[in-house]
């Protein structure tokens, strides 16, 4: 069965989602190993950096945990409900990866000791190894098979309850680190589903928000790129 109410679903934004995570993870490795020993306040806003990071990964997961595996599991064939379950387990593994990754962060904000730094660091290092694994699968695999069994419009109320769950104040900079690499016309398929006056001042607001946030955490307003699209590399 494929979909049948309406156009299907649009998937380049999941593209601009995945550069991203890819760059804000890839980078976060060497931000926290970069935290000198007792820098608290320095410890402070990578944490919080990080704790933003999970948070929006967590919304996103659930989100197609809710919208795309029930779909794509009533409407594909056999082949499908495997992929879709393997999704599902990638999931349920990242999810205690990001569990993981808090609680370590929890002990390394207040502190700043070179030991939970080191742990976090090794932690946030297998967590981005599965992760890739994760994106790269579901780009390759799930993607164009959502093209298939999956509408617009579903696909776009997925979006948007991912996007209901981020505090008011927090979308301006999410969507900013989205827009920073994503593709122009993706980004102004995504403001053209903001209300219109909202979309009139999104655009710069994110740009700033990012600057500013990625000044204070990376050092720069332009902090490393994704090059390629399948890896974290800067």
């Amino acid at each position: 069965m494929t979909s049948s109410e309406g156009p299907n679903a649009d998937t380049r934004d999941m593209y601009a989602v995945h550069t991203f995570f890819r760059r804000e993870f890839g980078l976060m490795p060497a931000l926290v190993r970069g935290v000198t020993a007792r820098d608290k306040e320095r410890s402070q806003i990578v944490a919080d950096h990080l704790e933003l990071l999970n948070t929006v990964l967590h919304h996103h997961h659930r989100a197609e945990d809710k919208h795309l595996w029930p779909r794509l599991l009533d409407r594909g064939s056999k082949d499908v409900a495997s992929l879709v379950h393997v999704m599902e387990g990638h999931h349920e593994s990242v999810e205690t990866m990001i569990a993981e990754v808090d609680g370590a962060t929890r002990s390394w904000r207040s502190s700043a000791a070179s030991q939970s730094g080191e742990a976090l660091a090794d932690a946030l290092d297998r967590m981005i190894s599965l992760l890739n694994d994760h994106m790269g699968m579901e780009e390759e695999f799930i993607l164009p098979i959502v093209e298939k069994y999956i509408t617009a419009a579903e696909w776009d109320l997925m979006v948007q309850e991912g996007a209901a769950e981020t505090p008011r104040e927090n979308i301006p900079l999410i969507f900013g680190m989205v827009m920073y690499e994503g593709d122009p016309a993706v980004v102004h398929r995504i403001l053209s589903q903001m209300p219109t006056e909202v979309r009139a001042v999104m655009k710069e607001q994110a740009s700033q928000a990012f600057a500013s946030h990625a000044q204070r955490v990376h050092g720069t307003a332009t902090p490393p790129r994704i090059t390629r699209p399948s890896g974290l590399t800067a």
